[in-house]
């Protein structure tokens, strides 16, 4: 693979990960938005039930009214709950895939390192080539001078 070739894969492999991370960041903020409605809705119910239990009298027909008000709540809470479980889940998926991308993005960064690492290796080879040549010249020349 070129060098230019795998650092457009770098890019691109930045890229995916950075909307992963920005995926990951945006289910958070849903999931913490859910648990504020939820907390909203149970604490309302904990003032109604704290209402009611105030009121030793009451008449049949607001009592009716009550718990159907107080069930069609605790249905709420029970969808909220639900909303909230299944963001929490897709916090998880969002993070698993923040988690692969990223090692995708390392294992590309790695091979670039050991390239790099490669062509100095070579490039040292090379000048060390050179500079055997130009000091066996130089012997020989010495050596040769002196006969």
């Amino acid at each position: 693979m070129k060098r230019r070739a795998l650092n457009t894969l770098i890019e691109q492999a930045q890229r995916v990960r950075d909307d992963a991370a920005l995926r990951v960041a945006g289910a958070h903020r849903d999931a913490e938005a859910a648990q504020r409605t939820l907390d909203t809705l149970s604490s309302y119910r904990d003032e109604q039930a704290r209402a009611a239990a105030q009121r030793v009298e009451i008449a049949p027909a607001l009592l009716r009214v009550r718990e159907r008000f107080a069930r069609r709540l605790d249905g709420a809470i029970d969808e909220q709950t639900r909303v909230r479980s299944g963001l929490q889940e897709a916090i998880e998926r969002r993070r698993a895939e923040l988690v692969e991308r990223q090692q995708r993005l390392l294992a590309f960064r790695t091979l670039q390192a050991r390239r790099d690492e490669a062509d100095v290796r070579r490039r040292e080879r090379i000048a060390q080539r050179e500079t055997d040549e130009i000091a066996a010249r130089s012997a020989t020349r010495r050596n040769g001078g002196e006969k």
